[in-house]
């Protein structure tokens, strides 16, 4: 039987990261990438590496839908948190032609989540996205497959990496929050303008997903209530640490309430939300049985890819959130 067949958008580092896995797991073979320069179709695989560069043609992701007819679609194109563009296109072609996708972009679920979900089961096609909230954290999976007839009520949670380093080391070595931010930007953690990592954004965006996907309540991001890390000072740090609290910023929504909210928190330190560096952690708060933590890398190429390729082999067995 031949290897299933992949037809990837987007190769920035989480595309990369899954085009390299997915070649040295053999779970299948890329057959085309789609990229804003250009694309490479190759039925009999398009090896990850340099020589994807050598061999460039101008093919839009709705003709290489059409041309190819893969087995599963992944789109990983930059996000847009706006407008969720254009990777929510990509993936509604995708379902209107019965095709699974798996998708790591935040944007389309953000602002397009019921609409997708929708379609994809009138067309009764896989579509997958553990990608879009913990990076390798298998969040989804956690309340896809093992907390069934045990519904969450609340989420709480550090969601993103970046905030949560800068944090950590006004903690550690008492920086101010500049001086945290440049080592950051420095390390490759935070970008040139961080202000959706430290204003709360991207963690919000998360939390919405999570909000829709896990406790079935529609919240949107202008629903979020978002205050960011940027105005807090060491010494605020320093006297926090000496009442026996870390500083983190939290999300948490809440499915009676219907609220939700992204804001620096006063966390004991033997609390399990208490993570330190780039780590992520998430608590399902559940019904019957208490609360349930997971934590790990929420962030990073190949991290991330781990998770799209766990997606990938849901969805060739045929299996849908």
């Amino acid at each position: 039987m031949s290897a299933p067949r992949i037809l990837l958008a987007g190769h920035g580092s989480v595309g990369k990261a899954f085009h390299e896995l997915l070649h040295e797991t053999n779970v299948g073979r890329v057959v085309g990438v789609i990229r804003r320069a250009g694309a490479w179709i190759d039925e009999n695989g398009v090896a990850p590496g340099g020589t994807l560069l050598a061999k460039r043609q101008h093919v839009s992701v709705v003709d290489a839908l059409d041309k190819l007819r893969p087995d599963v679609f992944v789109e990983l194109t930059p996000t847009n948190l706006q407008t969720g563009e254009p990777g929510a296109s990509h993936i509604r072609a995708a379902l209107e032609r019965g095709i699974p996708v798996v998708t790591a972009n935040k944007g389309p679920l953000l602002r397009h989540h019921d609409a997708l979900v929708k379609l994809a089961r009138e067309k009764g096609v896989p579509f997958r996205f553990e990608g879009t909230v913990g990076g390798s954290i298998p969040v989804l999976n956690l309340h896809e497959f093992c907390l069934v007839g045990n519904p969450v009520t609340r989420i709480d949670g550090i969601l993103n990496g970046t905030s949560n380093y800068i944090l950590t080391r006004m903690a550690e070595e008492g920086l101010g929050f500049e001086e945290a931010l440049k080592e950051a930007q420095e390390l490759g953690y935070a970008e040139a303008d961080p202000t959706a990592d430290v204003g709360g954004h991207d963690a919000a965006a998360k939390l919405c997903i999570l909000a829709n996907a896990v406790l079935g309540v529609r919240v949107t991001f202008e629903d979020v209530r978002r205050e960011g890390i940027q105005t807090i000072s060491a010494a605020a740090i320093r006297l926090a640490e000496k009442e026996g609290y870390a500083i983190r910023l939290i999300g948490t929504v809440d499915a009676a309430t219907k609220t939700a909210s992204v804001a620096p928190r006063l966390v004991p330190h033997g609390d399990s939300l208490n993570v330190r560096g780039t780590l992520n952690v998430i608590r399902f708060t559940t019904a019957h049985a208490g609360a349930f933590t997971i934590s790990g890398k929420g962030a990073g190429g190949r991290e991330t890819a781990t998770a799209v390729l766990s997606d990938v082999i849901h969805a060739l067995r045929g299996r849908s959130r």
